[in-house]
């Protein structure tokens, strides 16, 4: 005689989603065991080492900001003026040979002047601010283009020399001659290291990075490159020296 059971309808549903929840587990697990089994196997036994390589060059790309301060009693005044020096200046630079895609209006500023004496605050004026960046390319072998654009500038209406400081137009090869000198070096110590402790050097598990260049900037006074040089005469004398680019790796070693 057979024997018929009729479950809850809650407890089929409980035991269909209890049977599921096993069945995924059995998935995942199967899942992670493959992969596990088919992944690489890191070395237990690892040594890490970090190392330096360092590239000099000359910088072949300068970068100069040239600013017009304008005071005025009107707003209008002072834009139109500002405006006026600007575009001197930026004719200037042009005829120097810089491509109008170097040359950037970095900073455009109009705002009032007030008289803080005895609680008031009175307009007296305004003041307009403006700045130009300027690339100046192919300067590793002379500056002199750099020189004449910082006289000519101020000749032009500049009044605020902001900086000047000198990086590469494109870095790239340097960094990989850093690089490859980094590498080296982890190479070498890794193998003094491992025969003094007795070891044998295995292949590199990984390797890591962290590079960086430095411009070196160069600051000049206000009225350092003015047209009046105090009787000195010529263009202020600027050096662009050289530069390293360096190269920080870490690479560890599998030891045996």
């Amino acid at each position: 005689m057979e024997t018929k059971y009729n479950l809850p309808k809650w407890l089929v549903v409980l035991l269909a989603g209890a049977l599921a929840a096993f069945v995924v587990l059995l998935v995942v697990e199967k899942i992670y065991t493959v992969a596990k089994t088919i992944s690489p196997k890191k070395p237990e036994n690892t040594i890490s080492i970090s190392a330096e390589g360092k590239v000099a060059a000359v910088p072949d790309l300068a970068v100069i900001n040239v600013g017009v301060l304008t005071t005025g009693s009107t707003a209008k005044f002072v834009e139109d003026e500002s405006s006026k020096k600007i575009n001197q200046i930026i004719d200037f630079v042009k005829k120097q040979g810089v491509d109008k895609k170097d040359i950037a209006t970095s900073q455009f500023s109009i705002y009032p002047t007030y008289d803080y004496r005895e609680g008031t605050n009175k307009i007296t004026g305004y003041q307009a601010n403006q700045t130009v960046t300027v690339k100046v390319r192919g300067i590793e072998n002379s500056t002199e283009k750099v020189s004449n654009i910082l006289v000519g500038a101020t000749n032009n209406g500049a009044n605020e020399i902001g900086g000047v400081y000198f990086t590469f137009d494109d870095a790239d090869n340097l960094r990989q001659q850093a690089r490859k000198q980094a590498i080296a070096k982890a190479k070498e110590k890794a193998v003094e290291l491992a025969a003094e402790a007795g070891l044998r050097l295995g292949k590199v598990v990984s390797i890591s990075e962290g590079s960086y260049a430095t411009p070196i900037p160069m600051m000049y006074e206000k009225g350092m490159a003015a047209p009046d040089l105090g009787g000195r005469g010529g263009a202020p004398q600027v050096e662009q020296g050289s530069q390293d680019i360096t190269a920080s790796i870490t690479v560890v070693f599998e030891i045996k």
